[in-house]
């Protein structure tokens, strides 16, 4: 053994001088050497020199965080109502909002509660939201009454029932600042501070009577009005004033508008298809119907299937780029798609395992929730995922909302309609639309009161 170890120093001792020696004669060793630089911070020094880790790149738009910040600032979030839909059980997912993550696979976040339903009574049935990045409040119109969710809290802000006859589907005004909401099947509309929830005008509509469904123009001026009845009614939002009206030749249903809001798309009672007409003029400029499948013979049986919302279509949107139109067909589980062009013609139907009775296109029109509960990705045209109560199962709601945050201050939202023009950034890009101011600051990251602070007063550390 005493002979071993000086022969193992000896040979340790000669393989590194050779290593040294050949490091030496590498072209440009001498150099390195003799210009060596403090090794950055974030280098490993491992075997011969320095191996630099990369900094791991941020997210476009994420804030710079301080020194002992790991908060996530930004969050992508969908906000489904419940109950969503007159055409689903009231119960199977409670009620109120229920929060998903759009960056996590739409894992569950959170379900919000809005009103204290007894166990004894039903809930009234959810009939639109909206939401407002001026006043970082959610809009939620129930039959019955109207109620405005404080975003960075959680908390309820205010909630009416005017004059006891509200309300359905609430509208954000291009700045933010005016609520346009409907009474509940009467002939008239309401005009709220959309801060205070103070009534500001009422929109009188005499002759559509079933206040049901309502849009509003990209710059925020005109306000689309239709019952569920013949004749839809365009008011101007700031006298509060009927300016022109369209009849149609049944009930509309769904609407949407086209970029310049100069062209409405609508589903009718008794048709599965859609009409175009000019807001301008009120003339009826297309009548497009679905021809890939014997519909007539289905809807015309006697006795006649139930069909929910009474109509073979009930759901229609256009893509952002104003190239499609997608149509909800109830009769046989499909998603109908046309060009939306001077001859439209159907190029692609998408099956659902569910039947579809309303749409909303997502932020930059990247995905498409469906009432099915499902998701689809425009692109491909194929489901790509489905949202899913804290239980696991199916939630079914045809109003929810697309929306993207930075420190609980909403930055953009959707629009519960599928419009061409999409939210109030890509209509301001499309040159459509105005500006929609943000509300400033930051939200406190505790939206409920956590006691009282033992060592309040402290002066707070500024170090990094």
């Amino acid at each position: 053994m005493k002979k071993i170890l000086p022969a193992l120093s000896a040979l340790l001792l000669i393989g590194a001088s050779a290593a040294a020696l050949a490091q030496a004669d590498r072209p440009g060793a001498a150099t390195a050497q003799a210009n060596s630089a403090p090794l950055p911070p974030n280098a490993n020094v491992v075997g011969s020199g320095p191996i630099i880790q990369p900094p791991q790149p941020r997210p476009a738009g994420a804030p710079t965080r301080a020194r002992g910040d790991f908060t996530i600032h930004t969050r992508h979030l969908v906000y489904v109502t419940l109950p969503g839909s007159l055409e689903r059980p009231m119960y199977p997912n409670g009620d109120g909002i229920v929060v998903l993550d759009a960056d996590n696979d739409y894992a569950f976040v959170k379900h919000i509660h809005m009103w204290d339903y007894a166990g004894s009574m039903a809930p009234e049935d959810v009939a639109g939201v909206a939401a407002s990045p001026a006043t970082n409040m959610l809009y939620l119109a129930v039959r019955g009454r109207l109620g405005a969710l404080d975003l960075a809290t959680d908390k309820m802000v205010w909630t009416t029932t005017l004059d006891g006859k509200c309300c359905e589907r609430p509208q954000v005004s291009a700045d933010g600042k005016t609520l346009i909401v409907g009474s509940n099947l009467q002939d008239y509309w309401y005009k709220l501070d959309a801060k205070t929830g103070k009534l500001l005008a009422t929109i009188h509509a005499p002759g559509s009577m079933s206040a049901h469904n309502l849009n509003l123009s990209a710059d925020g001026k005109r306000a689309f009005m239709s019952p569920n009845g013949k004749l839809l009614q365009i008011a101007d939002i700031e006298t509060a004033k009927v300016i022109k009206t369209i009849e149609f030749p049944d009930n509309i249903r769904v609407q949407v508008l086209n970029k310049d809001s100069s062209k409405i798309y609508v589903n009718q009672n008794n048709f599965l298809g859609y009409m175009i007409a000019d807001t301008n003029t009120g003339k009826i400029l297309k009548t497009v119907e679905v021809t890939s499948v014997d519909w007539r013979s289905v809807w015309n049986r006697s006795p006649r299937q139930r069909v929910p919302h009474g109509c073979p279509s009930h759901g229609i949107a256009i893509t952002p780029d104003g190239k499609e139109v997608w149509l909800a067909d109830a009769l046989f589980k499909k998603i109908h798609i046309f060009s939306n062009d001077d001859n439209p013609r159907e190029i692609a139907t998408i099956d659902t395992p569910d039947g579809v009775y309303w749409m909303t296109f997502g932020i930059d029109g990247k995905l498409v929730y469906a009432s099915s509960g499902d998701i689809i990705d425009p692109a491909t045209r194929k489901i790509v995922g489905a949202m899913k109560s804290e239980w696991g199962t199916r939630m079914f709601s045809e109003k929810l909302l697309d929306m993207q945050f930075l420190d609980g201050r909403l930055q953009r939202v959707s629009n519960q309609f599928g419009n061409e023009y999409g939210d109030f950034v890509t209509a301001e890009r499309m040159g459509v639309g105005p500006h929609m101011p943000v509300l400033p600051g930051k939200a406190y990251p505790v939206a409920t009161p956590t006691g009282k602070d033992p060592n309040e007063g402290m002066k707070q550390s500024t170090a990094n």
